[in-house]
């Protein structure tokens, strides 16, 4: 027997086939290309269904006793789809700017704290509610045709059985769902101007929502009692996917950005977290809820350095048949540089929420290498995780325990800079599938594979090293710390 998770990115989509034992049987990854510039970021509804198609293909090839499919993908964005079906927009991407100005609409309407109050959310242009009102004012007539509006991994859900729904955690991302109630709010969806009927029936994490379309089930040549499974947002998949099951847990996924997300018991006092712009989030538990803390730039700093400052060293690497990142992490010395990084460099995430802001690489002089600058952008994206940890602190919310997983988890330097400076142990999964496994844990439970999500976690996580802090070197870290806790105003002043 065996189930299956497809992660839906903005960039491809990814389908991970998992034995009932825990096995990875195969993968498939296929890519897409998006569209961006002038603060669009976008990618055609079409691109991402037939690019998952593609992958689930790819992946079940002579597999032929899959018993479930779930799904996860990017949040906020959606797709409008007309009485036939037919794709009026693209995914408008959570990085769009488009509907700035229609999410301070939201915040005059409601009051932004009242608003967030209810949805767990601060209103910004990132959500789906204010791009929904700009695709409103901006193509009235396109608006009109709406029948459907469908979130990521909901469209796909869609297309591969008929279901019209979403889950919680999808909701929780759109600026109209109360996380209280676990409903779309009529007043919001009015001021939006969107109906419920318009909207996909919200429903828990991990629901089966009908069996595979006889058509499509053709098509990928499945069987047409193959169970569709809402899944959920990636960063919760990705949770799911690393065990983070119970309070005081949490999982830093680092690929092209960093995203800390927390699990506790009961929701959150939310205005204690206001100002940061933290989203209070169903989780797959009962009464329990996860927080976001990101970083707009990560992984996405490291590949910055290769690509632009690093040419000699990708060089060098080839020849010694390593990748740019292995060369680096093997050659930069193991303590901490003098140098200072904002990573502000695409914006910043929390608890900022500031997308003016501007990188700045502090401390250069004519001896600088390569390699420290290397080091010291992992050093910049730790202290701001340190300081959005520190925010989440004083708003009674504690990690004890991190778990890694994305691309940023194979580097041990970078894993080891992180217990060093958060003064945390980290414990790397030793696998990127997080999401892809996540929804296999689900699609597990929701079959009845697994009585329970916990022992699917002692099926699928495997945890690799664990990383202590050292504390001979806490305390130039705390001193550089305390140093960088001033940057962003600084380079605020001057720019």
């Amino acid at each position: 027997m065996a189930v299956v998770g497809i992660d839906i990115g903005a960039t491809g989509s990814k389908c991970c086939v998992y034995s009932e034992n825990g096995m990875l049987l195969a993968e498939a990854y296929e890519e897409y290309q998006g569209k961006s510039g002038a603060g669009i970021y976008e990618v055609e509804a079409a691109q991402v269904w037939e690019g998952t198609k593609c992958a689930v293909r790819r992946a079940i090839n002579r597999i032929s006793d899959i018993q479930a499919i779930a799904l996860t993908s990017f949040g906020e964005s959606f797709v409008l789809l007309d009485e036939a079906d037919r794709p009026l927009t693209s995914f408008m991407l959570y990085s769009d700017n488009r509907g700035a100005e229609e999410s301070l609409e939201l915040q005059r309407e409601f009051g932004a704290k009242a608003f967030s109050q209810l949805m767990g959310i601060k209103p910004s242009s990132m959500m789906s509610a204010p791009k929904l009102m700009w695709v409103k004012k901006h193509y009235p007539d396109l608006f009109a045709q709406t029948k459907r509006v469908l979130f990521g991994a909901d469209y796909i859900i869609y297309c591969l059985c008929g279901a019209f729904v979403t889950d919680y955690t999808l909701a929780a991302r759109t600026a109209m769902f109360d996380v209280h109630k676990m409903d779309w709010n009529e007043k919001v969806l009015k001021f939006v101007g969107v109906s419920r009927d318009q909207l996909p029936r919200p429903l828990p994490t991990g629901s089966i929502v009908g069996r595979i379309g006889r058509k499509i089930a053709r098509e990928l040549e499945l069987p047409e009692h193959v169970a569709i499974v809402t899944g959920c947002h990636d960063q919760v998949a990705s949770a799911i996917g690393t065990g983070i099951l119970k309070p005081g847990m949490a999982i830093d996924s680092v690929g092209s950005l960093e995203c800390i997300t927390s699990f506790y018991n009961g929701c959150p006092e939310y205005l204690a977290l206001y100002q940061g712009g933290y989203a209070i989030v169903p989780y797959v538990l009962p009464g329990a809820y996860v927080t976001y803390a990101f970083s707009l730039t990560g992984g996405s700093l490291l590949r910055w350095c290769r690509e632009h400052i690093g040419k000699k060293e990708q060089e060098t690497a080839q020849r010694q048949g390593k990748s740019f990142y292995q060369y680096l992490d093997e050659t930069m010395a193991d303590m901490p540089t003098d140098l200072l990084v904002l990573p502000h460099f695409t914006g910043a995430g929390t608890p900022y929420m500031d997308s003016e802001s501007r990188g700045a690489i502090i401390g250069l002089t004519t001896e600088t290498r390569l390699e420290e600058i290397y080091r010291a952008m992992m050093e910049g994206s730790t202290y701001e995780m340190r300081y959005n940890l520190e925010r989440l602190s004083e708003g009674g919310l504690h990690v004890k325990e991190l778990r890694a997983t994305g691309g940023g988890s194979q580097s041990a330097q970078w894993l080891q800079i992180k217990a060093d400076i958060l003064n945390i142990p980290i414990t790397s999964q030793g696998d990127y599938r997080a999401g892809g496994i996540g929804c296999a844990m689900l699609a597990g439970k929701a079959t009845g594979v697994f009585s329970s999500l916990k022992e699917a976690a002692e099926v699928f996580v495997k945890q690799g090293k664990t990383y202590e802090p050292r504390q001979h070197v806490r305390e130039q870290y705390n001193r550089n710390y305390e140093r960088y806790q001033n940057l962003y105003q600084a380079v605020k002043m001057v720019l």
